[in-house]
């Protein structure tokens, strides 16, 4: 159930949610490139 009607905010709230997905996709890439600096692309 969509919390709020706002076209606005739950665009917001969906582009909020997919940057701190981004965001935490990067810091795993960047942690695991950190313990294993072996495998290259």
């Amino acid at each position: 159930m969509p919390i709020t009607d706002n076209p606005f905010l739950i665009a917001l709230i969906n582009m909020s949610v997919v940057f701190g997905v981004l965001l935490s996709l990067g810091f795993v890439i960047k942690f695991i490139s950190v313990i294993d600096p072996t495998k290259k692309k």
